[in-house]
Order: structure tokens, then C-alpha cells, then sequence
């Protein structure tokens, strides 16, 4: 079986050089992605690569171990769903770029059981790319018609409000910003209860946005 796994990830990286974008790889490079390998592949062609393979749970943790940015990616598409919620937290702690990241809320994160609580839970976080990931998690729930009950609602609320009003990173601001609009869209009086909690909690950062 190892044997079987070893011989299928040489045949994935003998792929993934045959479709390098050297371009791509310097400029992510430049851009600060430090990885050990960067073959540049387009995400598009990621895609193609993984669907030749059957989702396996050996075989997508193996790939997730190599500190390249293509097998990152090929392991989340062919981790199987039932492992999601084992390797999730896992997963987001080992995540270094916004881009791994992504895709992690977007096949996998969103998809576990009790999403949205999870994803609460992460935002408050510092440490990695938690917070990040929970963000985007709830951005892909919200987008799929997830909703909040009060207590959630008012905790989301806040932590945003705080966050706008702090000095944390601004990929991160825009990405909360991003959720909470997300939220508000599916419900008009969604925004009338945030701006009652902000005015209570006198946060005006986040009201000067909306």
C-alpha cells in the first residue's frame, strides 16, 4: 500500500513538472511564498490532475506532508469528505498562505458537522492563519444559506466591530469585512441589529464602512 501511495505521488510530481508555469512560480515566489517547490500550476489544472485519482485518505495526507504548493492543493481535493473533520484543525495550524487557505474554507472547512461553530471558534484564534480561515469558512456558509442564531450573531458582530478597530493585518480585515457583508445580504434586518450592537458598544470604525 505505501508502495502504492509512493508511486502514485511520483507520478502526480512527474505531472506537475510537465504542466509548470515558471512565470507563475517566480511571481509567487516574489510575493513571498516560500515553498520548497513551487511548480506555478493554475489552479484549473490542478483540478484536471486530481480528477484522474480516486480520493483517498493515505494518499491526500502524504501529499499534505510534501512543502509544495501543488500537492497542498491536490490533497484537499482528494481528501475523502468522512476525514475533513479529523484533519481540519491540523490542516489550518500547518497553513502558512492565504491561497492554501482558500481553499481549505472553500472543499473542506465549510463541509464539516457544526461548521459555523467551528469557524466562530477559530476567528478568535491569533495563531496562524486561524482567524483567516475562520472567516472564510463562514463567508462559504453564509453564500450557501447558513444562518446564525442570536448569541452567534451578536459574537460575530463583535468580533468584527473590534477587529476593524484593531491592528491586525488588513488581508484579514478585508476578509471579515467580506463575511459580515456575506451575512447581511441574505436578510435586510440583519443590518439593522449590527447597527444597534455597534452603537451600544460605541464601535463607529465598523459603521462608517457599512
Amino acid at each position: 500500500m505505501i508502495e502504492d501511495i509512493h508511486g502514485t505521488i511520483k507520478e502526480i510530481k512527474r505531472e506537475l513538472r510537465l504542466s509548470m508555469n515558471g512565470v507563475t512560480s517566480t511571481l509567487q515566489r516574489r510575493q513571498g511564498l516560500d515553498y520548497k517547490i513551487n511548480f506555478g500550476v493554475e489552479i484549473p489544472r490542478l483540478k484536471a490532475i486530481a480528477e484522474k485519482y480516486t480520493q483517498d485518505k493515505e494518499l491526500a495526507l502524504a501529499l499534505w506532508k510534501d512543502n509544495i504548493r501543488e500537492c497542498k492543493i491536490l490533497a484537499i481535493y482528494l481528501l475523502p469528505e468522512e476525514e475533513y473533520r479529523n484533519v481540519a484543525e491540523e490542516w489550518i495550524a500547518d497553513t502558512r498562505y492565504t491561497e492554501i487557505a482558500d481553499r481549505l474554507a472553500m472543499h473542506i472547512l465549510n463541509r464539516i458537522d457544526c461548521a459555523a461553530t467551528k469557524a466562530l471558534s477559530w476567528i478568535h484564534i491569533e495563531e496562524g492563519l486561524f482567524n483567516y480561515c475562520g472567516y472564510m469558512t463562514l463567508s462559504h456558509l453564509f453564500r450557501n444559506g447558513s444562518t446564525l442564531n442570536n448569541e452567534e450573531e451578536q459574537l460575530l458582530f463583535s468580533n468584527i466591530a473590534d477587529l476593524i478597530e484593531s491592528e491586525e493585518r488588513l488581508s484579514l480585515k478585508k476578509c471579515a469585512f467580506n463575511t459580515l457583508q456575506h451575512y447581511l445580504e441574505a436578510d435586510a434586518e440583519r443590518e439593522g441589529r449590527l447597527k444597534a450592537t455597534l452603537h451600544d458598544k460605541r464601535k463607529t470604525g465598523l459603521l462608517e464602512l457599512l
